[in-house]
């Protein structure tokens, strides 16, 4: 194994450090609300191309990924300065995205803002006393809260979060607006009184969402393999239990940029069903596969907004997966 690829299988996501800092991002918001979006946008260029010239691991991520989607689309590999440009507009549209972020928090985006392109699944979540969204570090999640911020509809959206670095940047945006209608909770360690909230605010008609494209930091090996965008991917079994457990309908939520604007794609998932513990492995690897397959379908529709800065496909001689502890626990009643 060349030491590249021991670089690249060697640790789990949440070990990357954060890089920048949260003054940083204030001076940008700063910048961004006294002078408006040109000068944020000419500050951000140098302060993103400095991340991504020295960032060699998530630089490599990068190109990992746009290789494999550019071969699933048909399209020739990009070699040299040309995947150097592709990969920098990625990364750019990270940056460009937490702006958009900005907007969200400070009240700017609204539901008439959004384009709903899936009346059918948007209407079907609405209906819903309680939902359970799979999502992923694709598009702006965030510019989602506009669905249940106001009218009729308002109501919480919890988000789940797994690493230690996501409650400063949560907390930061809370300060910008207290009355935001997201609420993140952090997890550590799933146990028994985290499926009690959980479920209670199912119960109480909430929403919680969850990224399903992310393994988990207590039970990194507690996953499923399946293809995406050509290669085998581990897939955590936590987001699949949890929404077993919570005995709710699921859907799947993207909020995507297109064209200027943003479009919100919703779909149901799946209904809620009893699942004979005999059966569950069988069953989450069921929606593993669905979860890969359409998180493929909208990185395809937008390719340069996954924004995944680690090596997702880790070469492993284990492909059998080992349950998360803490989450068949909860669904045994331990």
């Amino acid at each position: 194994m060349s030491e590249q690829q021991k670089e690249q299988t060697a640790f789990h996501w949440s070990e990357l450090k954060e890089r920048g800092s949260m003054l940083g991002i204030e001076i940008l918001v700063f910048i961004y609300k006294v002078f408006g979006k040109w000068l944020f946008k000419i500050v951000l260029t140098p302060v993103m191309f400095y991340f991504y010239v020295t960032g060699r691991l998530s630089r490599q991520a990068i190109w990992h990924y746009l290789d494999n989607l550019n071969t699933t689309m048909n399209q020739p590999k990009r070699q040299g300065w040309a995947r150097f440009k592709q990969g920098f507009k990625l990364y750019f549209s990270f940056g460009m995205a937490i702006l958009d972020k900005f907007d969200a928090w400070l009240g700017k985006v609204n539901i008439k803002d959004l384009e709903i392109a899936t009346p059918q699944g948007y209407e079907e979540l609405l209906q819903s006393k309680g939902a359970v969204i799979f999502s992923a570090h694709l598009g702006n999640m965030e510019i989602c809260r506009a669905i249940f911020s106001m009218g009729e509809n308002k109501r919480p959206l919890n988000v789940i979060t797994y690493n230690e670095h996501t409650p400063s940047f949560n907390n930061f945006l809370k300060k910008v607006n207290q009355d935001a209608a997201i609420n993140f909770i952090h997890i550590n360690d799933f146990g028994i009184d985290d499926t009690i909230k959980l479920k209670q605010k199912i119960d109480d008609g909430e929403a919680i969402v969850i990224f399903a494209d992310r393994t988990s930091v207590n039970n990194p090996d507690s996953v499923h393999k399946a293809s995406f965008l050509g290669e085998q991917a581990p897939f955590a079994v936590g987001p699949f239990a949890l929404a077993n457990i919570m005995e709710c309908p699921v859907f799947l939520m993207f909020c995507l940029n297109e064209q200027g604007g943003y479009k919100t794609y919703i779909e149901k998932f799946a209904d809620p069903v009893k699942v004979k513990r005999k059966d569950r492995q069988a069953h989450f690897q069921a929606m593993a596969n669905r979860f890969a397959q359409r998180l493929e379908f909208y990185c395809m529709k937008a390719p340069y907004q996954w924004y995944n800065f680690f090596n997702f496909w880790p070469k492993s001689s284990n492909n059998d997966p080992k349950p998360s502890k803490d989450l068949e626990n909860s669904v045994n009643g331990k």
